[in-house]
């Protein structure tokens, strides 16, 4: 079976505005050089936003996540080197938008879907990294389509039961360094008040 690394962008989702002469308005902040360490096997994590806010919110009421918590959620869940774009449809509203911390911002698509703009990030990725070093690139999405364009362009995939697991991950490790203080000593138990009559004996 050929590596699908060899294989050329392809034609479908979002490529026919790609190749136009219209101006790209989604365009992406430039990432930092490429770098070997990131903990998740690629320096660059695109994350279909709508998809994994619907994934987090399964079993609950719809709307539970606020957009604002989302974002939230996932700037604490990751940090450089790995540079990371959470991808929205609609229109930001209140919430920031472009590089809102040190590799991490914030897209809406602003009347085209999130699909199409991440379909531009990775066929870019694949012309400008070449087919080797596309896969530093990684898509989290449950879509097909979306997977699918990531795919034939040499990037990772991930699903949102991924990211969800890695959230629930660092949420927990937050909570075990709470437990503790100073350098990882258990807190000291409270002191027991002294009986003034103690002090009065002692001092005859």
């Amino acid at each position: 079976m050929p590596s699908r690394r060899r294989n050329v962008p392809g034609a479908a989702l979002g490529s026919r505005a790609i190749g136009g002469s219209r101006p790209n308005q989604h365009a992406a902040t430039q990432p930092g050089p490429l770098r070997r360490d990131s903990p998740f096997g690629a320096t660059r994590i695109l994350i279909d936003g709508r998809n994994v806010q619907r994934a987090l919110e399964r079993g609950s009421t719809p709307g539970s996540m606020p957009t604002a918590t989302l974002v939230a959620r996932l700037r604490a869940a990751f940090s450089p080197p790995t540079e990371v774009e959470l991808i929205l449809d609609g229109h930001a509203g209140p919430t920031p938008t472009g590089r809102i911390a040190p590799s991490f911002s914030v897209v809406f698509g602003r009347g085209v879907s999130a699909d199409h703009v991440i379909a531009e990030r990775v066929v870019e990725a694949f012309r400008a990294l070449g087919p080797v070093d596309s896969d530093n690139v990684l898509v989290v999405s449950d879509d097909r389509e979306v997977r699918a364009q990531a795919l034939r362009n040499g990037c990772r995939v991930q699903g949102t039961a991924w990211l969800a697991g890695h959230l629930a991950a660092r949420a927990g490790a937050a909570i075990a360094r709470g437990t503790s203080i100073g350098q990882g000593r258990p807190p000291r138990p409270p002191r027991t008040p002294r009986d003034p009559s103690s002090r009065d004996r002692s001092s005859r």
